[in-house]
């Protein structure tokens, strides 16, 4: 019998003495053996074992098979297969309707599982079976008339060539390592017994169900079952479970272990549930702690700068963009030039107001950028084409090799180095692809999309090296080629439920319930089928000689809601859980970042630590000082600093927040620059005032008593209000080009509209107001001096703007406007934040009582909100004969702020305002703590801030 099934131990994959036989038969018999194996680990073994024999996957022999019968055929990969299902499903006019591009995928994907099902596409049925024209085609089109092949079809020309008879040389074909395999994989193995070559299967002896029927399987194809079940005796292995609070802790928790062991490295291995992510977590801790692996140390090159600035590039959006848009790129032509620091901010900052550079090469690098070209749809030959032009005149060469040349710079020289490689590598990928596709013809048009989609696949899968794996290191294994591990100690890391067993999801469009109706021969690839494996694979780390396996899990650090282990350890007893407390509580620190975190944790609770390390101290220090929450200057730069003439509105700003007004005032730190996305207020608010006087100003209405003006002259104001605006409005657009047109159109009209509004309201208050008929506009920003006495030797000047003063014989009213919603109450006197009205009512009555030599009375102040210009409530101070209903004012009875002596120094004095403002004065050239009475949420200083959350809320 020439086809046979074998038991061997679960470890003895590819033993050598099994390698040695075939070879040796090979020699004999002069024609090809092969060996076959199922992951790259048990490759990489038996090569190193038995040079010379053919050690390779079902792949590679399908390939031998297709070269040996002289068939002409390319390779095709699963990416390029989705380009052309991209075309095809544009082309059916069956598919109107789902002409979604982003659908060529999931057909492409459903045609490979298809295939690896040893499916017929005519014997799609049920939900697949509208796919058959549109696979018919591609097979027409791609295998029969280019003669591409997909990995799928390779196996399966291999299987047809197998049943055209002669013209294949196989001495013997030894298949090793499987517990199952794929119904593909179950036909070539029946097609290479049809054949009548000499084929061994060789299955673990022991009792999985999985194994048994896969051995079921063979014998119904023909094979005789010499599996004899193991004799070994079986080796009681101890277990642990261990839960940790989190992913850090639980990677903690297994390199602390390690390093304290006494085994040597090469005597542990951990076994990786979720390979993806668990392998970069690995390869961080496993520095950290300084524990060597075996496997090698490498990089993908999606995470290089280069990488990062190719995408971005070949994403670049083909339109006129903002520098804000821009930002972006510069910085990682920035990052690729190692710009760092102050440089750096200063690159951006000049980059955003006026495009400047401060080197020559960052500019050339920021110049190709824009050489890119991009379009829509296009040949997939004509991208890479593009690509590979614009990649070979990067100006990055010269610079790398100069930094290369620098000596004390061997952290700068290893990025620059992995940048270097990663650029070459991505060269050569893309130049391989081209030289490729221009073999196999390929004359494919794709979308943009696609493209970009192909090129950062290429990010996620090509890695550069960086270091050697270990001999004497820590064994790395998947449950693939765990049984190759011959130690004593084994971390099973990331047992969590729905990590292990995982659920299996079919390709594509394929669903499970479609399984039952295809013509599937052997073993589906049924949810059942994969947790027979599963199991298996769980079984089977018994019966290695490993003296102790340790599964961790993350069972997280809400008790009332954990994260659950995985089932097959709900049957063993958690021994230990790992936690940043319990790990804090240790006698020994294996890393310096953990030493911290130790001493920090023993000072927090109340203990006195010596000594303490340095970088403590200074935390200490820091800690103490936001505490307290007091900033000072020194009393030298304070003297400096201090002056005699100060603005009211400086003493308002000094009161909302001392350490926001030392930012802006007393060490000029500008706002942090960002993208603009609205209008600037102070523009607006500038516009507003200078709307408001102008237009009073053109239409003469200054110094004239409100009865006294025509209709005529009053319809004139709106007019010239909106020439005004017109006028102003050009210029808002020049300093906010940055905005889209739509945004500024959108505030345009809405500050029509609010001055419109303030206009209907003027005209009610004032122009049309039959009880201030004699009532006029004195001036518009009126001029207001203040000295006040702080002690005999020195005094006090406050200086300020009034934006617009009424008379009416011994009668004044001030007005502020304000372009956002404004209130005033009497605490806010008091406090300071609100000084302006109080202040300016006493300055200009006495101003005015002793420039016209007759007493002066203030009826009271106001704000004149542009968004709501009617309000006369609580956004001013009035004496009470002036509120209520027949108020001339027309100030609502709603208004609390009702004072009689407002205006003069009775006033000032009930609300302690000039002892409130020698306080402020005193501070504002010293004292900056941090204790907002005002908090902006939009306050630029947010960032450097440590206002409380409590504080800022209190504010409000």
């Amino acid at each position: 019998m020439t086809q046979v099934i074998y038991g061997a131990e679960l470890h003895d994959v590819a033993h050598k003495s099994r390698l040695e036989a075939v070879y040796k038969r090979q020699q004999e018999t002069n024609k090809q053996a092969f060996y076959l194996l199922p992951s790259s680990s048990w490759l990489k073994q038996a090569r190193d074992k038995q040079p010379g024999l053919i050690i390779c996957t079902f792949d590679d022999l399908a390939a031998y098979i297709l070269d040996q019968k002289e068939m002409s055929y390319l390779s095709l990969t699963e990416e390029e297969r989705t380009l052309f299902f991209q075309q095809f499903v544009r082309d059916e006019s069956m598919f109107d309707g789902e002409m979604n591009m982003a659908k060529a995928r999931g057909y492409a994907d459903t045609y490979g599982q298809i295939k690896r099902l040893g499916v017929d596409v005519q014997e799609l049925e049920g939900s697949l079976k509208p796919l058959i024209p549109l696979f018919m085609k591609y097979e027409q089109v791609i295998i029969y008339e280019k003669k591409l092949l997909d990995p799928e079809n390779r196996i399966l020309s291999a299987i047809q060539s197998l049943s055209e008879g002669k013209g294949v040389r196989l001495s013997h074909v030894v298949i090793d390592g499987f517990f199952d395999f794929s119904p593909l994989q179950s036909l070539f193995i029946e097609a290479l017994k049809d054949i009548g070559a000499k084929v061994e299967v060789i299955l673990p002896n022991e009792p999985f169900e999985i194994v048994e029927q896969t051995v079921r399987e063979l014998e119904q194809m023909g094979f005789a079952n010499h599996l004899q079940p193991s004799r070994r005796s079986k080796k009681e292995n101890e277990k642990q479970v261990i839960a940790s609070t989190t992913v850090e802790e639980q990677w903690r928790g297994v390199m602390e272990e390690i390093s304290l062991s006494s085994l040597p490295e090469e005597r542990v291995g951990i076994l990786l549930v979720d390979e993806q992510d668990g392998l970069q977590q690995l390869q961080r801790y496993a520095d950290m702690y300084h524990i060597p692996l075996q496997i090698p140390v490498k990089r993908t090159i999606e995470t290089t700068a280069i990488f990062s600035f190719i995408k971005q590039v070949i994403e670049w959006e083909q339109r006129p963009l903002t520098k804000w848009e821009q930002l972006p790129i510069v910085e990682q032509i920035l990052k690729l030039h190692d710009v760092k620091g102050l440089d750096f901010a200063k690159q951006k900052k000049g980059f955003l107001e006026n495009g400047e550079w401060l080197d020559e090469r960052y500019k050339q690098l920021y110049d190709m950028v824009f050489e890119w070209e991009r379009s829509d749809e296009d040949l997939f030959i004509h991208y890479l084409t593009n690509l590979l032009d614009w990649l070979k005149r990067l100006p990055l060469l010269s610079y790398w090799q100069e930094k290369l040349m620098e000596k004390d710079q061997l952290s700068v020289q290893q990025e620059i180095a992995d940048e270097f490689k990663a650029l070459n590598l991505i060269a050569s990928k893309v130049e391989a692809e081209l030289t490729e596709l221009k073999e196999k013809r390929f004359d494919v048009k794709v979308t943009f999309e696609l493209f970009v989609e192909w090129f950062r696949a290429i990010g996620s899968s090509a890695s550069i090296f960086k270091a050697r794996g270990r001999k004497r290191g820590v064994a790395i294994h998947t449950w693939r080629d765990i049984r190759s591990f011959s130690g004593e100690r084994l971390y099973v890391v990331g047992m969590n439920e729905g990590r292990f067993p995982a659920p299996h999801r079919l390709s594509g469009y394929v669903q499970e319930r479609d399984l039952s109706s295809l013509p599937i021969r052997y073993s589906a690839p049924t949810q059942e089928h994969f947790q027979l494996k599963q199991q298996a694979y769980m079984d089977q780390l018994a019966l290695l000689q490993i003296n102790i396996i340790i599964f961790t899990y993350v069972r997280g650090v809400d008790p009332e809601h954990p994260l659950l282990p995985s089932p097959y350890l709900m049957d063993l007893h958690t021994d230990e859980v790992w936690s940043w407390q319990k790990r804090m509580q240790k006698a020994v620190s294996l890393t310096k970042q953990s030493f911290v975190e130790q001493v920090a944790s023993k000072i927090g609770e109340g203990y006195k630590v010596d000594p303490t390390p340095i970088s403590l101290l200074n935390v200490q220090e820091r800690q103490a000082r936001l505490t307290e929450a007091k900033e000072r200057f020194t009393s030298e730069y304070a003297a400096k600093k201090k002056k005699h003439v100060v603005a009211v509105t400086e003493l308002e700003s000094y009161a909302r927040c001392s350490f926001r007004f030392a930012m802006e005032k007393g060490l000029n730190v500008g706002e942090l620059q960002s993208k603009q996305e609205q209008v600037s207020p102070l523009s607006i608010g500038q516009i507003v005032h200078d709307l408001i006087e102008g237009v009073y100003k053109d239409c003469q209405l200054v110094n004239r008593p409100f009865g006294s003006a025509t209709d005529i002259e009053l319809q004139q104001v709106p007019v010239r209000l909106k020439e005004r605006f017109e006028e102003k409005w050009v210029d808002v657009e020049r300093q906010n080009h940055e905005l889209s047109r739509l945004d500024l159109m959108l505030k345009k009209e809405q500050w029509q509209q609010h001055l419109h509004h303030w206009w209907q309201a003027e005209l009610k208050h004032f122009w049309q107001n039959q009880a201030l008929t004699e009532m006029k506009i004195m001036a518009f920003e009126y001029p207001v001096r203040l000295e006040l006495p702080i002690s005999e030797e020195e005094s006090l000047i406050l200086v300020g703007k009034v934006d617009r003063v009424d008379q009416k014989g011994q009668s004044i009213v001030i007005y502020d406007y304000k372009t956002g919603a404004a209130t005033i109450k009497m605490d806010e006197v008091q406090s300071g934040l609100k000084l302006q009205l109080p202040l300016y009512a006493y300055a200009i009555r006495e101003q005015l009582a002793l420039k016209e030599n007759k007493e002066m009375i203030v009826d009271g102040a106001s704000y004149i909100s542009l968004k709501e210009p009617s309000k006369r409530t609580n956004n001013g101070i009035w004496r009470s004969e002036f509120i209520g209903k027949h108020s001339p004012y027309q100030v609502t009875s709603h208004c609390k702020n009702r004072e009689d002596h407002f205006g003069t120094k009775s006033f000032l004095d009930k609300y302690q305002v000039i002892e409130q403002i020698r306080l402020l004065w005193k501070g504002l050239s010293q004292a900056y703590d941090v204790a907002p009475l005002e908090c902006s949420p939009f306050c630029p200083y947010l960032s450097i801030c440590r206002a409380t959350p409590e504080q800022r809320e209190g504010t409000r």
